[in-house]
């Protein structure tokens, strides 16, 4: 199983008009797109989350999603989201056309970059893959950023650390050093690993580093291998 990571953006319009109103604040910034249906009707929902005043973005909610349409806003767990239900962009079309004609999924969630573009993944076989790229129109912008065997999110997390900061990073995990309270300090894991204390804390810290990166969505894309509630 195949998957290709695109940066998309597109002169037809963004993903959703909640989206459109965020490029243009100051207050308000979206992480990803969690959910994206189409219904019956040819109208969208979509499910944000976001980073930001909620009064903002219920205020870009007001102003940018249309009166016959709805919102709402919520916090889950420390994490402010946005429902909506509006009539899809010119890129949503694109999308959901591909996903309408097209034997390929998509690995939710489409995450958003601070240069206003969305990184998409595209999970298939090859000629899947291939044609879907074939398939986008002139007007949306579309760069491959990697692309190679799929891998759940949690082993290509794992696979940016060296043997190293991956097995202390296990034995620490496994000793109970990330619980809360800690269960073990930088000498334990030495002592199980057979190491110096600063040997742990250095693949620790380096793995640490990765892990948050890739999570908060900052880490640089590399290429690999293959070519290719408040409510209304």
């Amino acid at each position: 199983m195949r998957a290709v990571t695109l940066r998309v953006s597109s002169e037809q319009g963004w993903f959703g008009p909640f989206h459109r109103g965020v490029v243009e604040s100051p207050d308000v910034s979206l992480q990803a797109l969690h959910e994206l249906r189409l219904l019956d009707d040819g109208s969208t929902v979509l499910l944000y989350e976001y980073v930001g005043s909620r009064a903002a973005a219920e205020q870009l909610a007001e102003e940018c999603i249309d009166g016959d349409d709805a919102w709402q806003t919520g916090r889950i767990d420390g994490n402010e989201w946005m429902f909506a239900h509006a009539e899809p962009s010119g890129l949503l079309r694109s999308l959901l056309g591909l996903l309408g004609t097209r034997r390929i999924a998509v690995d939710w969630p489409v995450t958003f970059r601070s240069d206003e573009t969305a990184e998409v993944t595209l999970i298939g076989d090859d000629e899947e893959l291939r044609r879907s790229l074939g398939d986008v129109p002139e007007s949306v912008s579309v760069s491959v950023e990697r692309t190679g065997e799929y891998r759940s999110e949690s082993e290509r997390l794992l696979a940016e650390l060296t043997d190293r900061e991956r097995h202390t990073l296990a034995v620490a995990v496994e000793l109970g050093y990330y619980r809360n309270p800690r269960a073990a300090n930088y000498a334990d894991i030495a002592a199980a690993l057979d190491c110096s204390t600063g040997t742990v804390g250095t693949h620790l810290r380096n793995a640490e580093s990765k892990v948050m990166q890739a999570l908060s969505g900052r880490e640089e894309c590399r290429d690999t291998e293959s070519a290719l509630p408040t409510s209304r």
